[in-house]
């Protein structure tokens, strides 16, 4: 394969939202992922991203009959797909992770998304593997302890491979969540060999390539190991440098037994960077030896904001526009669920990967309260929920299963839970509501990105202050909810501010006051682009 390509950032992710139906993302931190990599090609700037190439299982999210949430694998076919195999004179590559008593074969897919950007996939699905190795590509976070490792290999050592024998030498590596802190081992094993270097010094000099972003306080982004495990998967590795196991692992050691992929990320990165100000502030809280550069998320606005609302329109357009994007949401969930609405509705949308820090039960403290104020016969209000759980939150089931519970009784006809959330139906959603509901229990949204894209299309957020919304003067923008009673608090503001304001005083059908606010997200989001993220990064970050 031919790249334009000279010294580019290497950016590493264990999951990228690239493609609605390829498998390789789960939330945020994928969706960020792919925009990052979408808005570098756009501006021709040289990057390549690494990622692991999972088949789906239980990737798609189906609903029972009976309201029961189940889980169905994906039909991508990588295959017959516009991912392409990665070759070296017309054949496909094929390179091996040396362990102690074997090897494992690894191969590599990749889509081009422009001449200097493109992102990698790699896999362990190769016929003569040991079949753990073949089953850890099932799904993203699927898994014991074990199968975590080693994708963290695959993506970490398996990455800088493939990149050597492409002949690309990244200027920088970034690394976003601990999953890809292996990378060390792999660059400092080739400066050694290449460069004649010390394991000391071939260390000091890795660590001037990498810099690390954290994007999530939560448990499951900051993953610890038994050092003894740790030991068993680094022991080859350290075989092959001719060093003790001890000196690549050490600087993960958070005591004497336990191994944390954040400390390591941070300490084997020169520059390490939060997602945004408030996550600055909890980051420093929680490590507080280490210098946090905030860059706060964002969007990649040709993918997520809809064409027509980066023109001038007039009060008219911008409000039919708005009712087409309406009339679009409805057909989609119609299609999906077998359930329609008047899309004349008020339409108030919570939708984000469902975990229980995200608070999702937050509105349904007094049902028969929000149901009064659904069902309105003044000021009718439709209530729609989306989000998929991953594997590694098993709790997610029981929170679908119980909203759907409340939606196909207490508050039928006005409330309807869409499944399989996805890059499509996120697309649908945060174009064709009125408002983006958002709950979150404070201090665990590192940032949240679904709000933005709301925004740039004119729907208005109601949101608890965390993450990015902090950084946004929200009095004619949208409205605050109380985190201490977000239930009550919504409740109010849907009754008193929301509902009259959408409804009422309206000239020639159009809710002047509204529009007004429509306005104001769509240009407070303009500070929320994945081109301003880019730049940052560059100066910050890569520099």
């Amino acid at each position: 394969m031919i790249l334009d390509l000279k010294n580019p950032v290497a950016y590493l992710c264990s999951e990228f939202g690239i493609d609605n139906d390829l498998p390789t993302y789960s939330g945020g931190l994928g969706i960020l992922a792919g925009d990052v990599m979408n808005e570098a090609a756009l501006q021709h700037f040289p990057m390549v991203g690494i990622g692991i190439l999972y088949k789906g299982k239980d990737f798609m999210q189906h609903i029972t009959g009976e309201g029961k949430a189940e889980t169905r694998d994906s039909e991508f076919d990588h295959d017959t797909s516009f991912l392409r195999p990665t070759t070296i004179d017309g054949k496909p590559i094929l390179f091996n992770l040396n362990l102690e008593s074997y090897k494992v074969s690894v191969k590599s897919y990749h889509i081009r998304l422009g001449d200097k950007t493109v992102s990698f996939f790699l896999s362990t699905d190769v016929d003569g593997n040991p079949p753990e190795w073949v089953n850890d590509m099932n799904a993203l976070y699927y898994g014991d302890s074990e199968s975590q490792l080693r994708q963290q290999i695959l993506l970490g050592v398996g990455g800088v491979k493939l990149l050597n024998l492409l002949n690309i030498k990244p200027a920088v590596f970034h690394i976003n969540e601990g999953r890809p802190e292996f990378i060390i081992w792999e660059i400092v094993k080739n400066i050694m060999q290449d460069e004649k270097k010390t394991f000391d010094k071939a260390w000091k000099l890795a660590k001037e390539k990498i810099v690390y972003t954290n994007h999530t306080l939560v448990t499951a982004g900051n993953l610890v190991y038994s050092k003894s495990l740790v030991e068993k998967w680094a022991s080859p590795f350290a075989k092959e440098m001719g060093v003790e196991t001890d000196l690549l692992i050490k600087d993960g050691l958070t005591d004497a037994n336990t191994f944390s992929t954040t400390f390591f990320a941070l300490n084997i990165s020169k520059k390490h960077s939060s997602v945004s100000k408030v996550h600055q502030k909890y980051c420093k809280g929680q490590w507080p030896d280490y210098e946090w550069i905030p860059i706060t998320n964002a969007i990649h606005m040709p993918r997520w904001q809809d064409s027509d609302f980066r023109r001038d329109l007039n009060d008219r357009d911008l409000w039919d526009q708005h009712l087409i994007k309406k009339r679009e949401l409805m057909s989609s969930v119609t299609k999906r669920t077998g359930i329609g609405y008047d899309p004349s509705r008020l339409v108030i949308t919570w939708a984000r990967r469902l975990a229980d820090y995200k608070q999702p039960r937050a509105i349904f403290a007094d049902v028969k309260r929000l149901k009064d104020l659904l069902s309105n016969p003044k000021y009718p209000v439709q209530l729609l929920f989306a989000g998929n759980s991953h594997t590694g939150d098993p709790n997610a089931k029981s929170i679908i299963e119980e909203i759907i519970k409340i939606f196909s009784t207490d508050l039928a006809k006005y409330a309807i839970f869409v499944p399989n959330y996805n890059i499509a139906l996120a697309n649908h959603l945060t174009s064709g509501s009125d408002i983006w509901l958002n709950t979150p229990k404070g201090n665990l949204e590192a940032c949240g990105t679904s709000g933005m894209k709301a925004s740039a299309n004119g729907v208005l957020n109601c949101t608890v202050l965390d993450g990015w919304t902090y950084e946004v003067n929200w009095e004619d923008a949208g409205w605050v909810l109380d985190p201490e009673n977000i239930s009550e608090s919504f409740y109010n503001i849907l009754e008193n501010k929301i509902a009259p304001l959408y409804y009422e005083d309206r000239v020639d059908g159009i809710p002047v006051e509204w529009l007004k606010r429509m306005r104001a997200s769509i240009e407070l989001s303009k500070d929320f682009t994945t081109e301003r993220v880019l730049e940052e990064y560059k100066k910050l970050l890569y520099s």
